[in-house]
């Protein structure tokens, strides 16, 4: 029962919003990117053990680390750790795709990031995912130009000791796995915005 709620949960958190782009080819090719920003919506939902560790590293905490941890600052420093690499990854996603004269700026506000801990999905099973609201803004006037509510992206997870063992083996040019769930997030977004199939 356990395993099918955390896959009912997963399912939930990757599930495909439908929204329409409604922006022309013309409209898109006159766009340039000028900046992403990162954001949280008040009830965000952070799971992400790695951003945890290196807060109570950074505090020398090495007992209790869930009482340690689980503090505004701590809940604040995963946050921003978390809201760089996101700001990075799309950047890199979207690199060189708005090359027009019209500045625009992407705003991201997280609502739900799940990074499914080893022991978790050994145990009852779990995946990694995001969605967070992209917002296409103006950059001088901050207008929204288009916008996709909970734009979500998921990545399989492997289950049980021997899906997570070879989960671990299975690298990808060095990233981890929060890189990976980002890295997807932003090519969803740049192919939806340009109409990729």
């Amino acid at each position: 029962m356990a395993r099918l709620a955390v896959l009912a949960g997963a399912l939930a958190l990757t599930g495909c919003v439908t929204t329409e782009n409604s922006l022309s080819a013309n409209d898109i090719a006159a766009m340039k990117l000028t900046g992403v920003t990162v954001s949280y919506a008040p009830d965000a939902y952070i799971q992400w053990d790695d951003g945890i560790r290196a807060y109570a590293a950074s505090k020398g905490i090495v007992d209790d680390i869930a009482s340690g941890t689980n503090t505004p600052e701590g809940k604040a420093y995963v946050q921003n750790a978390m809201a760089a690499r996101i700001k990075a990854g799309v950047e890199r996603q979207m690199a060189g795709q708005l090359n027009g004269t019209r500045p625009v700026r992407l705003e991201l506000v997280v609502h739900h990031v799940t990074i499914s801990s080893a022991v978790q999905r050994i145990v009852i099973g779990g995946g990694h995912g995001m969605n967070a609201d992209a917002n296409l803004v103006d950059a001088r006037t901050g207008a929204v130009i288009l916008s996709h509510p909970r734009m979500a992206a998921g990545l399989l997870a492997g289950q049980g000791i021997l899906g997570t063992a070879v989960e671990a083996a299975m690298t990808n040019g060095g990233q981890t796995t929060l890189d990976r769930v980002i890295d997807t997030y932003g090519g969803n977004y740049r192919d939806w915005l340009l109409r990729r199939a």
